[in-house]
């Protein structure tokens, strides 16, 4: 057996003891959960989760700099003072591999099984060899009642963190993957561009009506712009920048709004994610049509294709956003794609010679 030591903390007359483990042991002594299944104190746990978190942690910059907050269920690992020093505690805890059968299943997790569980060794992808310790709080022997309390406390005044400013955060310390690198450089010269410059929130700053790079970046990559091709080959960095924003101005024009200065009454879901989403979701549609008709990919071209497309769906082209037949489209992401979807299959009959622009 080894000595962990512990340090004491006390909160409103609440015990509990802050130290570190090597994970890989400390699931070893853990509470089996079957994934998925219901739980007295937790939430089930995520197999996919698991997986992505043991993934992630295999990789060089694979830190978990949050603890986890574990019980003891009986006397197994008592808590006992150090002799000499004031606040400092310690549990003895399993050293040789003969001694963790009589500790299996005696500690609980209250937070962050997740965590925990993607170190078991059927999801472990760290290699054995590489030194990592994990905190832990540890409380001794709580309640059924006490460990739902903990969980709530632990969870219930947690502020999600924008997945726009983590992915800015990636980006600077260079933790994204290419695909993301790829897409975000994209929007960041976008947002430096006339139409989107001054719409674009790149990390957390304050952006009335803006939209975030993260979601831009969803969109880019669900219409596949990534695929546009010119001459047998694919569009590059610079060119896509180009044709969006030569795309997107057209859009201003023909619906009469502007992305960073007009006022959302009177531009309606067009300046918000989903009526850019929806216009990126046509655009490779449009482009295929220059393409395929040798037209320039000009403003004009591009609003002259849109006032097809608004004669077909019977709207003015002034208030192809904020007339009351189009709102719903932009209400829910599910119904926004099946109208981009309608639009494309609009859009591609023009071309196939069985277009009716009086429906």
């Amino acid at each position: 057996m080894k000595k962990v030591y512990l340090l004491k903390i006390t909160q409103h007359g609440e015990t509990c003891y802050v130290g570190k483990m090597d994970p890989r042991d400390l699931v070893r002594v853990a509470v089996k959960v079957e994934m998925g299944e219901v739980q007295d104190a937790q939430r089930p746990l995520n197999k996919k989760r698991v997986q992505d978190i043991s993934k992630y942690v295999a990789e060089e910059n694979g830190i978990l700099p949050n603890t986890l907050t574990i019980a003891t269920k009986d006397n197994s690992f008592e808590i006992k003072p150090l002799e000499g020093v004031s606040d400092v505690y310690y549990i003895n805890f399993p050293s040789e591999e003969c001694e963790f059968p009589m500790y299996q299943e005696k500690i609980d997790i209250m937070d962050g099984q997740h965590r925990l569980y993607s170190f078991l060794d059927e999801m472990c992808k760290l290699n054995s060899d590489t030194p990592y310790d994990i905190g832990f709080t540890i409380y001794d022997k709580p309640t059924l009642s006490q460990r739902r309390k903990i969980f709530v406390s632990c969870n219930e005044k947690q502020e999600k963190v924008s997945g726009n400013l983590l992915m800015w955060f990636k980006i600077q310390l260079d933790m994204a993957t290419d695909e993301e690198k790829n897409f975000y450089s994209v929007v960041q010269k976008l947002s430096e561009e006339y139409p989107l410059r001054g719409h674009i929130i790149m990390s957390a700053e304050n952006i009335k009506n803006g939209v975030k790079a993260k979601e831009v970046m969803a969109a880019m990559k669900q219409a596949k712009i990534h695929n546009m091709r010119a001459s047998g080959k694919t569009l590059t960095e610079e060119l896509k920048v180009k044709v969006i924003c030569t795309y997107l101005s057209a859009w201003e024009k023909f619906a009469s709004f502007k992305f960073a200065t007009s006022k959302l009454k009177e531009a309606g879901p067009a300046i918000k994610m989903a009526g850019l989403k929806y216009m990126l979701l046509l655009l490779p549609t449009i482009w295929e049509r220059a393409l395929n008709t040798r037209s320039p990919f000009t403003e004009k071209f591009v609003g002259d294709t849109l006032n097809e497309l608004a004669t077909h769906l019977g709207v003015e082209r002034e208030r192809f956003f904020t007339c009351d037949q189009h709102k719903y489209n932009f209400r829910d992401r599910t119904v926004t794609d099946e109208f981009a979807e309608k639009c494309n299959s609009i859009l591609s009959a023009i071309d196939a010679g069985d277009f009716n622009p009086l429906g």
